[in-house]
């Protein structure tokens, strides 16, 4: 009790002094709006009748989007089982609810979760009154998971993993976080090495199962847009080769245009679609272009810039929500934060649905799992170092086989690792018929 009202205390005063800053990364990340103010508690009367209305509805907490568009795989699968259940999907990214709102199954109630501050998650509880509380991967915050777990709803944490580095600054602190994952009626995580980490925190009782990752699942939502007109536009009609650069941080952006450049001469018909992760970095990446003397189009063209009537060699993508559309269109695939100085690395399933060619570096921590099983079925290349990576790009140009080849390899790795979202509604659909909700306390 004493941790909680430290916490209750400290908290909001530290959120407070970190508010410029985070109102800042938001203007620079657009996509706000009133809305937003439900981060807060502050719902408009139209939502917060809508969510009075649920009975016992699931709520479901996807961060960002990665973990929403895995949790949109989720919630149809569930719907699909449990077709009378109400569901809340709530993000905390306003790209993560920009994904939710656009793709979510009709139905959905689509909510920013509250910030981690008593009144605010009180205020949200009140009005959702879930059944069940399910959280994906680790996103612990104190009052949503007490409060809610308090409330008499049961609360689960879904598609979890944890690194070494989180498992220690939690075993260190083992007094407060023992007492949060005991809160959890089920924690499934995506591998052995997972759950081990978890054990270490939550103790060697702690009701952990392995699932694997939902990630493989998204398979039959995922359907990429017909890039054709848009590439023509970029690149004009006729033969060519795309490469796709995607979710590239700083560094990797000269990365790749050094590449492009130095192998454009023996591969004339090369071009690169250049998908930042964080879009709003436009404005960094252009001067990039134009050192090396590329010519480049944005995917959403500016109002100040007269866009070329002549075929470019790059089309840098400035908008959300491409970068599957991207992968669908490419023949080869870099995926990124894990070259050129950049560590955690993104997910490298989401060109490997097309079937694509895939490209990465050595710095996957964020999705080690992930890159062993691909690494295992010789179904990606990693290339070791960004000096490394032109070498790598050019082995798959040279060899239209090869790449068919990977990107089979790729495919089947999707296909034979499928399922972990039905391993984990097995285990916690039992707890959908739990206790009422105490909305009136």
């Amino acid at each position: 009790m004493l941790v909680m009202l430290l916490y209750n205390l400290l908290f909001p005063c530290v959120f407070l002094l970190y508010s410029p800053f985070y109102l800042v990364h938001l203007l620079r990340r657009g996509g706000l709006g009133w809305d937003f103010l439900q981060r807060f508690g502050l719902f408009d009367g139209k939502t917060a009748a809508r969510l009075r209305s649920l009975e016992a509805p699931v709520w479901i907490h996807a961060v960002s989007v990665g973990e929403t568009v895995a949790a949109l795989t989720f919630i149809r699968r569930l719907q699909q089982r449990c077709p009378e259940t109400a569901v809340v999907l709530s993000s905390t990214t306003t790209t993560g609810h920009d994904v939710a709102r656009s793709k979510a199954p009709a139905g959905v109630a689509c909510i920013y979760c509250p910030v981690d501050i008593w009144p605010c998650v009180r205020r949200a509880l009140r009005l959702v009154r879930p059944a069940m509380l399910v959280i994906f991967e680790v996103e612990i915050w104190p009052n949503l998971i007490l409060q809610t777990a308090g409330s008499g709803a049961a609360v689960v944490l879904v598609n979890g993993r944890m690194s070494d580095r989180s498992s220690a600054s939690y075993a260190r602190w083992s007094m407060v976080f023992r007492r949060l994952f005991g809160a959890f009626r089920a924690i499934c995580v995506q591998t052995e090495a997972d759950a081990e980490r978890v054990r270490r925190v939550a103790g060697a009782e702690a009701p952990v199962h392995v699932c694997s990752t939902m990630k493989f699942d998204q398979v039959p939502e995922t359907r990429g847009k017909d890039m054709t007109a848009v590439l023509d536009a970029a690149f004009g009609p006729g033969p060519r080769v795309v490469f796709c650069a995607g979710s590239t941080h700083p560094g990797e952006e000269e990365m790749v245009c050094a590449a492009l450049c130095a192998l454009r001469p023996d591969f004339p018909e090369l071009r690169l679609v250049l998908v930042p992760r964080h879009h709003e970095r436009t404005a960094e990446i252009e001067p990039v272009l134009e050192a090396r003397h590329l010519s480049y189009r944005l995917l959403a063209p500016r109002e100040d810039r007269r866009e070329p009537e002549a075929p470019v060699d790059v089309l840098l993508v400035n908008t959300m929500g491409a970068l599957m559309d991207a992968y669908a269109a490419c023949d080869v695939a870099y995926v990124g934060k894990s070259l050129a100085g950049n560590r955690g690395g993104h997910n490298i399933i989401e060109p490997a649905i097309f079937g694509k060619p895939i490209l990465h570096g050595p710095e996957m921590q964020n999705f080690r799992a992930v890159a062993a099983i691909f690494r295992e079925a010789r179904a990606v290349r990693e290339v070791a170092s960004a000096e490394a990576f032109p070498t790598a790009l050019r082995e798959l140009l040279a060899d239209p086989a090869l790449r068919t080849e990977l990107g089979g390899r790729a495919r089947g790795v999707v296909e034979a690792c499928r399922g972990a979202v039905d391993r984990t509604l097995e285990i916690i659909e039992p707890f959908l018929g739990g206790a009422p909700h105490a909305d009136d306390r």
